[in-house]
């Protein structure tokens, strides 16, 4: 059953009980390990996600997947952070800009820990289950989709959340090599905005066709950006960089591949 309850102040969704089709039970929530959870604690460190960014996210935003696996220590670190991710209250972090750097955070260290656990070769196997696995955040069970879709989305309506939610594809945007931060959040998200519009897979223009490519995540929440992507765009481009607000606009395929170090870029 899907509606909605109120957590630290936020208005979020509950995902309960179905998948897909009504009556069609879900497999059981992903917890943390025993060990995990016993040394974790109740708050999220954002400092050892931020150790953890700095090891293993290379200067194009790739993952070293393959060597956290082998790193014992670290995939302990990886269990921790998920551990407190699960009990971290939304109530324990009094500014906006804290449930918010919290919540993205938790959304990319599930993705870590997904890839960890089931070694997808793309993340758009399987009907998209990479997405559908339910995983417990705040205390609360969800998914990444309705994690997304249905907490960070609506109660921040921040559309640069596009640009630092990562779920481990080609398609996505570069992986900073840094935990987000409340201190810091706003620069951050500023940073990895103006980032995501100036690298040419994500925005491509031909100004002798009059055409710009662009990622498919301007097309699939155009309604984020007011359906107003060029002009979203330009605010984060050179004046010499600018797209005419009449350039015909093509989405290009997505990248489903995983962003790994084997992803050209």
């Amino acid at each position: 059953m899907n509606g909605w309850m109120w957590i630290g102040g936020l208005a979020v969704a509950a995902v309960v009980g179905v998948a897909g089709g009504a009556g069609v039970a879900r497999a059981a929530a992903v917890k943390p390990s025993e060990e995990a959870v016993k040394t974790a604690g109740d708050k999220f460190d954002f400092g050892l996600w931020d150790v953890l960014l700095k090891k293993y996210v290379d200067g194009k935003g790739r993952v070293d997947y393959a060597k956290l696996r082998a790193a014992a220590e670290d995939r302990k670190s990886l269990e921790k952070l998920y551990a407190q991710a699960t009990v971290q209250k939304l109530d324990d972090l009094p500014t906006k800009e804290g449930k918010e750097a919290f919540l993205i955070n938790a959304y990319n260290v599930i993705v870590w820990k997904n890839v960890l656990d089931n070694s997808p070769k793309q993340v758009d196997e399987g009907l998209y289950k990479f997405f559908r696995r339910d995983y417990i955040v705040a205390g609360k069970e969800t998914d990444l989709d309705s994690l997304e879709k249905k907490w960070i989305r609506p109660t921040f309506g921040d559309e640069r959340v596009h640009m630092a939610l990562n779920c481990a594809s080609g398609g996505c945007p570069q992986l900073p090599a840094e935990a987000f931060t409340p201190e810091k959040l706003n620069a951050q998200l500023d940073r990895e905005a103006k980032k995501f519009c100036n690298e040419d897979r994500n925005v491509s223009h031909d100004a002798a066709a009059k055409k710009v490519k662009l990622s498919h995540l301007f097309d699939w929440y155009d309604k984020d950006f007011d359906k107003k992507q060029i002009e979203w765009i330009n605010k984060r481009r050179a004046p010499d960089k600018q797209i005419p607000a009449d350039a015909k606009i093509v989405f290009v395929d997505y990248d489903w591949h995983l962003n790994d170090p084997s992803l050209a870029r």
